[in-house]
Formats: C-alpha cells, sequence, structure tokens
C-alpha cells in the first residue's frame, strides 16, 4: 500500500476534478471553433496550409482528422483524445517527479501540479485551447523521462518525443531539443541522436506539406508565422507572460514573495518551538498543530471567501507567481555551474540539466504570470511546479538541523493544505449555479449562463434554417457551429482575431466572401482578449466588417445582448445570424 499509494494518488486528484467538472471543459468561442474544424476539414479532404490556413505544426489536425474518420464528427471522441493526452502528461510527470524526489513527496507534488492547473479554463487539459500546445508538452515531459535511462532504445523514444513536439509547435519543440542537447552534451554519439532524428523528421515533413506554398504565404498565415509574429501575437505572449503590465505584475510578484515568507517564518517558527520543547513530546505538538491551523483557516477564508472579504481577497495575487523567477534564477546558477565544470549543488541539485531547463522555458513563457487562470498556466505550470515543490523540501532538509526536525513535514503539511484549497476552488466553480446543458448533432456540452442558452437558440435556428448542403462562416470565429452541424466554411480562416489577418489577408478574405457568399454568417461577440484591439469590425478588421455589413443583412440574433444594430464589443453576450443582402427573402430576416 505505501508503494501504492503515491503513484495512485496524483490519478485521484485528476479523477476527483474530472468529475467535478464533468463535460464543462469546453468553450465554443475560444479557439475551440479552430480546433474542431480545423482536423475535420483535413478529414474532408482539405490540405493543411494551401486550402486551410493554420499557425502550427501539422500533427495535432491529422491526430483530429483521424479521429474523426474513425469516430465521425463527436465531442465526446475528441474530448477523448485530450484526456488520452492529459493522463500522459500526468504519468511523464508523476515519473519525473519520483526520480527527484521521494515517493510519497512526488504524488503529493504532481497531484499539487494537477490541482493548480489541469482543469484551468480556459484551456484545460480536458479540451485544450491548443491541441498542439498540449501534444507539445505531452511528447516533451515524456522526452525528458525517456532521456533518463541513456539506453539506445530510450534515446530512440525520446528522439520521436522531440521529433512529435516539433510537428505540433516548432518553437517549443525546439527548446525540447535545445535541453536534451544540454543533457547529452558529453556524449557525441547520444547527442548525434537526439539531435539528427527528430530534426530530420520535422525538416521532412514541414518540407512535404509546404511544397508549392510561396514562402511569404508560409510566414503570413501559415507554420512559418513565428519568424514573424504579427504585433497582435506578441502582445498575446506579453500578457500571458505579465510583460504587458510589467510594473503591476512585479508588485503583485512583491506581494506573493511577502505571502510566502510570511508563511514560511509561521513553519520556520513552529519547528523550532518543536524543537526547542522536546521534538516528540506532546507539548511540541502544540506549535506545529497551531501553524498549521492557521493555515487551515486561511486555506478555508481564500477558498470560500465571506462576503465582506471577497473583493479584498480577489486583490491578492496567486503564490505560484514566484514560481518562474525562483527558476529563472536556479537555471542561471546551474549554467554558471557548467561553465566552470562544478557538479550542481544548492537546492535544485537533484534535477536532471534538461528537466531543470525545461521547466524554465515552460516556466519563462509565465514570467510574471503564473497563476490560476489559462490557458497558458494549464500546460506551462505543472512541471515548473512539481521542480519548485523539489527546491523547497530540499530547501527544508537543508536547514532542518538547524531549525527543527519537523520543517520537511511543515512543509508538506502546507503543500497538502493548498492542494486541498485548490479541489475547492475548482470544485466550487464547476458546481455552482448558472451552468446549463446544450445538446448538439455531435453530443452533449455543458455551458455556462448566458452562453449556453444563445448558443442553443442560435444552433436551433441554424439548424432549421440552413439548406442540407449550406455553406457558412463566423466572425471572430464559429468553428463550433460549423463542426457540429457538419456544414463547411467556404473560408480559407477559421479564426479571424487580431493578427490572424492583415491587409492581405482582409482582402482575400473579402474576395473569398463576394466570390462564393456563404449561407450565413455568424457574428459572435467574443472578446479577444490581451491583442490591444479586442472587437472584431472595429478595432480591427475594419475593412472586412465594412464588407460584411455591406453584403449581409440581419436575419435574427440572440443573447442578453441582442438589440438593434448591435455591434461585437457592445456589452452584452450576443449571437446574430446574417443572410447574404441579395438572397431572396435576405432582407426580410426572421425576427429575433
Amino acid at each position: 500500500m505505501k508503494r501504492s499509494l503515491p503513484v495512485l494518488f496524483p490519478y485521484a486528484v485528476f479523477a476527483l476534478l474530472a468529475l467535478a467538472s464533468w463535460n464543462r471543459w469546453i468553450e465554443p468561442y475560444v479557439d475551440t471553433g479552430r480546433e474542431l474544424a480545423v482536423p475535420w476539414r483535413v478529414s474532408q479532404g482539405q490540405r493543411l496550409y494551401r486550402d486551410i490556413r493554420f499557425y502550427h505544426g501539422p500533427l495535432a489536425p491529422y491526430a483530429g482528422a483521424a479521429i474523426d474518420r474513425l469516430a465521425g464528427r463527436s465531442l465526446a471522441a475528441r474530448t477523448a483524445f485530450a484526456a488520452l493526452l492529459a493522463l500522459l502528461s500526468l504519468e511523464a510527470l508523476r515519473r519525473l517527479a519520483g526520480r527527484i524526489l521521494a515517493p510519497g513527496r512526488a504524488g503529493l507534488a504532481t497531484g499539487l501540479a494537477v490541482a493548480l492547473a489541469y482543469f484551468l479554463r480556459p484551456g484545460g487539459w480536458l479540451f485544450p485551447f491548443s491541441f498542439d500546445t498540449a501534444i507539445a508538452v505531452a511528447a516533451l515531459t515524456w522526452a525528458l523521462v525517456l532521456i533518463g535511462p541513456e539506453t539506445a532504445a530510450s534515446d530512440l523514444g525520446a528522439a520521436l518525443c522531440l521529433a512529435g513536439a516539433l510537428l505540433s509547435r516548432p518553437e517549443i519543440g525546439f527548446a525540447g531539443v535545445l535541453a536534451a542537447a544540454l543533457e547529452a552534451r558529453k556524449r557525441p554519439r547520444r547527442l548525434k541522436a537526439l539531435l539528427l532524428l527528430p530534426l530530420s523528421c520535422a525538416v521532412l515533413a514541414y518540407a512535404a506539406l509546404s511544397l508549392g506554398i510561396p514562402f511569404a504565404t508560409l510566414v503570413s498565415d501559415d507554420w512559418l508565422a513565428l519568424l514573424r509574429p504579427p504585433e497582435a501575437f506578441r502582445n498575446v505572449y506579453r500578457a500571458y507572460s505579465g510583460l504587458d503590465r510589467p510594473v503591476l505584475r512585479l508588485a503583485e510578484l512583491a506581494l506573493a514573495a511577502i505571502l510566502l515568507l510570511l508563511v514560511a517564518a509561521l513553519l520556520t517558527a513552529a519547528a523550532a518551538l518543536a524543537r526547542a520543547a522536546g521534538g516528540r513530546s506532546l507539548i511540541a505538538r502544540i506549535p506545529k498543530g497551531i501553524a498549521l491551523a492557521a493555515l487551515a483557516a486561511a486555506a478555508v477564508v481564500a477558498a470560500r471567501p465571506p462576503a465582506a472579504l471577497a473583493e479584498t481577497l480577489s486583490l491578492l495575487p496567486p503564490l505560484p507567481r514566484v514560481v518562474p523567477p525562483v527558476l529563472a534564477a536556479a537555471a542561471l546558477v546551474r549554467l554558471v555551474e557548467i561553465a566552470r565544470g562544478r557538479p550542481p549543488g544548492g537546492v535544485f541539485a537533484d534535477v536532471p540539466d534538461a528537466t531543470l531547463a525545461l521547466a524554465t522555458f515552460f516556466a519563462a513563457r509565465l514570467l510574471l504570470a503564473a497563476g490560476y487562470a489559462g490557458p497558458y498556466n494549464a500546460f506551462f505550470l505543472p512541471l515548473p511546479a512539481v521542480v519548485a515543490c523539489a527546491g523547497l523540501w530540499r530547501a527544508g532538509q537543508k536547514w532542518s538541523p538547524q531549525i527543527g526536525e519537523d520543517l520537511p513535514g511543515l512543509l508538506s503539511a502546507a503543500l497538502s493544505l493548498l492542494l486541498c484549497s485548490r479541489i475547492l476552488v475548482m470544485a466550487g466553480y464547476y458546481r455552482g449555479p448558472g451552468w446549463a446543458r446544450v445538446a448538439t448533432p455531435a453530443g452533449d456540452l455543458t455551458l455556462s449562463e448566458p452562453i449556453a442558452r444563445t448558443t442553443r437558440l442560435a444552433l436551433q435556428d441554424l439548424e432549421r434554417s440552413l439548406s442540407p448542403r449550406a455553406r457558412f462562416t463566423g466572425f471572430p470565429e464559429a468553428g463550433f457551429f460549423n463542426y457540429v452541424l457538419g456544414k463547411s466554411n467556404p473560408l480559407s480562416f477559421e479564426q479571424f482575431f487580431p493578427g490572424c489577418l492583415d491587409e492581405a489577408g482582409q482582402t482575400r478574405a473579402i474576395a473569398e466572401l463576394e466570390r462564393d457568399p456563404p449561407e450565413a454568417i455568424v457574428l459572435i461577440n467574443a472578446l479577444a482578449v490581451g491583442e490591444g484591439a479586442r472587437a472584431f469590425g472595429k478595432d480591427y478588421s475594419r475593412r472586412l466588417g465594412q464588407a460584411i455589413d455591406r453584403d449581409f443583412s440581419f436575419a435574427a440574433s440572440y443573447g442578453p445582448g441582442a438589440r438593434p444594430q448591435e455591434r461585437i464589443g457592445d456589452p452584452g453576450f450576443f449571437i446574430e445570424i446574417r443572410v447574404p443582402v441579395k438572397r431572396p427573402g435576405g432582407t426580410a430576416g426572421r425576427g429575433p
């Protein structure tokens, strides 16, 4: 039982949160349309990067297309694929933790990583904002596991995992290749295997898929956009890393560090008082009990704040905010040690070079914004969290002879309380009021209100009014409707958020709409977050918005924000359906 519990514990946390959040994972208008529609279009015979514009690698779209070929259009099948990726990532994370921590602590650290990040919205593992990112992170985590044994078979497995990451998110995969090279730097044969195979596979695959496509198109609309990301994309990356408001984020980081120092002082004092009282005596348990009771009370208040404190507590930054700077400092120290030819030292000495390097790379994507909100935290926080826990326990062991032998145990108890608090918060969110079931031809899902009712009404309208072979499109993203209804999108783009279309891209999209008008257009009041320009047709893609206003007339609108002359960016969520002006009866509309 002692051997089994640490192994099963992270899976128990995962299962508990999966049940609490059951079928509440999909957010239809936050990248989900792209993740559903692009693979489905590939399964229908359209060509990635030629007929369909796509900014990431080909592995996830082709995997999704294979699932659609086997299971048909099925939200459940796609969710099962996401769950498989989540469990693969979890197992790799658990194995990595087991190499740098004792079994019980490894289980606790992995379970904590699950509670902190796996079910965050938007973009949790059970339906990721990007299947490409999920595959890349899972593949790289397994590459770290396989690099350890130093056998030909494990190196081959690691190389294939690196190739999978490169074929999903090239920039993330390349970071994994560099981390593997750092680990194998003193072994030329191993270094060659870990570099040549994944890079060769990636080069051949991308070359085959890009053959005949102009280089400028690959850079502007397809996977080579990473060479010259649009300004809107750079704004998103800055927002997700907290660099969009560095002064505020640094202040939050300082406050989070102060909170953690107060917790550390409380635990240190409890360990010291217990040691002074005789260590194992009954009296020695009193300071430890008081310290843990205080932390438990604080955790309960944070998870279920009273109304009078809710607004104040919402201003407190999440405690994981300190993880990225700590790992950045640890990586810098490791690089100095490598340059001087010294063995690893300090509290991260047990963490292999590749694991520390990749954890630092992931943490850098969240540099000043690590916390309890997606989408990046769901994927890039777990590995840094496990590595940070390893350093924390190592520090507790290092200082326990001077402070008190109970210090590592108190740290474990504090981390357990944090884990329980996060479970309570996540369960409360997913099981709170305001959720409703939405039935679709591709399966049911549960959405929050008012999105659920609005989606249901718009779906019923489209099912009733569209002809069997109808094609339609939507802005800024309506691929969810295309997928569940089985209706194709005549445009080569699936998303129209800032950065997706430059001036030439708008011209192409307008020409496509004029040449082959869709039977309907769906406008969704979904705002872009972090890009600076938030409202489609108002803050960005104005020419495309004007063309839609000119050529498509109002047919129906649903949601609390529905009103005459509504615009994306107005208060209140709405979904508006438009039809071509020249379509017989189109100008009359169907009414709300």
